[in-house]
């Protein structure tokens, strides 16, 4: 199929599960031995029946109204495979616990993040993450310590144009893509693990730039902001951590979308949300959206794991759960 048909799939897909209302479409949708790679406590599931079984079947039953609402919508080929990603809330009544949550018996909104690899008109692959300590903080439970950044409610692009469903200019998805790229590895991966400005992230990124981490990071609103609230405290505590190979990188028009299991290494050598230092190797798995703005990157939205990203780190913060006891 082509970009525009697979993304017209993958679209229909999540429409389609909203409130359940088309689940019995699953089989024609996933293959029967699709991957589906997620967050803690769901890691891997096997099998178009496992993802039904264990992580679409209970998430309706505790959220029967579950509504996805995507702000960010692109496909494209990486490495000679076709995916289609996307990130954005998911919004319904949390009626009934779920993954050892006590349902709050109210309204919530928690963010998602999805690549999905499609291939015979069937999805093979689904990388997942929820933020799912956000959705714990508004049933009563912080795992998390309150950001280091801005605490909001994560906005979709400033003008509202994330969702692409029709064909874009390659040429602008090319320059996008090499923008992130440089950005990443011309950047990110030159920290010199004493000064943040040996990144030379002026080159790369709009000054007034926005950046939405999950819960426990938060907002930060220019670069400055960016540089002491989301990402000072993280090469404080990892020094030497690189952005590594990535499972899918794309770009359509102005937006780029990449993610990696994992996409973040790094010694974990300083104390991170009051995780201790272990001296040991940690990995994690990110997922990242960009918009670019003429020659600068203007907006970027992260998902991360942090459950996994604590137990990296020694510490298990599904602990903090309230026992059935």
């Amino acid at each position: 199929m082509t970009n525009r048909q697979n993304k017209a799939f993958v679209w229909n897909y999540w429409h389609g599960m909203n409130r359940g209302r088309e689940a019995n479409s699953l089989p024609q949708t996933l293959h029967p031995n699709v991957v589906w790679h997620g967050f803690q406590p769901l890691r891997r599931l096997n099998g178009a029946g496992q993802v039904w079984s264990e992580f679409w079947q209970p998430l309706l039953n505790a959220i029967p109204d579950l509504t996805r609402r995507p702000y960010h919508f692109i496909g494209g080929e990486f490495e000679g495979s076709d995916w289609v990603a996307g990130t954005g809330d998911f919004v319904g009544t949390f009626a009934r616990d779920w993954l050892g949550i006590p349902a709050s018996g109210s309204s919530v909104h928690f963010r998602f993040g999805e690549f999905c690899k499609v291939q015979g008109r069937r999805i093979v692959e689904i990388r997942c993450i929820l933020d799912l300590p956000d959705l714990m903080r508004q049933a009563g439970i912080d795992l998390l310590p309150p950001n280091y950044g801005r605490d909001i409610w994560i906005p979709g692009p400033l003008a509202g144009d994330g969702v692409l469903l029709e064909k874009q200019d390659p040429a602008e998805s090319e320059k996008t893509l090499e923008l992130v790229e440089t950005m990443i590895f011309g950047g990110l991966n030159k920290y010199d693990q004493k000064d943040q400005d040996s990144q030379g992230l002026e080159r790369f990124w709009h000054p007034d730039m926005v950046w939405h981490g999950p819960v426990g990071i938060g907002s930060a609103c220019g670069l400055d902001e960016f540089k002491k609230n989301a990402q000072g405290p993280i090469v404080n505590a990892f020094p030497d951590r690189k952005g590594v190979g990535h499972q899918a990188r794309i770009a359509e028009g102005h937006f780029a979308a990449s993610t990696g299991w994992p996409s973040l290494v790094g010694t974990h050598r300083n104390e991170y949300m009051g995780w201790e230092p272990t001296e040991e190797t940690i990995g994690w798995n990110i997922m990242d959206f960009w918009k670019r703005d003429g020659d600068l990157l203007l907006e970027n939205w992260v998902m991360i794991d942090l459950i996994d990203a604590a137990l990296e780190s020694g510490v298990d913060l599904l602990a903090q759960l309230p026992s059935d006891e």
